[in-house]
């Protein structure tokens, strides 16, 4: 079932956010240990101007338990929802990174897809598991057009899963960026 995101997601959610910023292999979280980070992402998911706060993400829930998270936002909320870090941060006495952990990646006309994981595949899953992260991009691309903006965009690696995914729903590729000396595809998905 895909439904907002509400509190009692977050144990699940900052497990799947965590695990997705670990296969990103961010260099600025390098000096925040996994323990660290996750409290970071579970306190934060409480905040609801945070990136990964509980406003901005829509869950595919499995058995009661949200098993994918997808987040989201117009471009124009970017920057206040990247001034928590620095808060989190203090609030938790962890010396944050010397760089910002995220910096501004959305285009302004667009509604922003940040991030979008599922669980580990896992050896005797069902059928049904197949599609959760086809259910939430298509759940994203709907939330998009609510917004009323003309584009959606997102950054991806190049021959990632969700690269694939997103070529398939009709992305195209709008420039080659560098995002923590990684070099990702910016996609865009027009709405209308």
């Amino acid at each position: 079932m895909l439904r907002e995101a509400t509190l009692v997601d977050a144990d699940a959610v900052a497990m799947l956010v965590l695990h997705e910023l670990e296969r990103r292999q961010l260099r600025r979280l390098r000096r925040v240990s996994k323990e660290q980070l996750s409290q970071l992402l579970f306190v934060g998911f409480r905040q609801p101007n945070f990136r990964y706060g509980y406003p901005q993400a829509r869950v595919y829930q499995n058995q009661g338990v949200a098993v994918g998270v997808a987040y989201g936002y117009p471009a124009a909320r970017e920057v206040e929802l990247d001034n928590q870090w620095t808060g989190l941060f203090e609030r938790l006495q962890i010396t944050p990174p010397q760089q910002p952990v995220v910096t501004p990646r959305a285009l302004p006309d667009e509604w922003y897809l940040d991030l979008l994981t599922v669980r580990s595949r896992s050896a005797g899953k069902t059928y049904q598991q197949w599609w959760f992260d086809e259910w939430l991009l298509g759940d994203a691309i709907h939330q998009a057009r609510l917004s009323g903006l003309p584009v959606m965009g997102m950054d991806v690696r190049p021959g990632t899963h969700l690269a694939n995914l997103a070529a398939q729903f009709g992305f195209v590729v709008q420039q080659e960026r560098r995002l923590d000396r990684q070099l990702t595809l910016h996609l865009r998905y027009r709405l209308g």
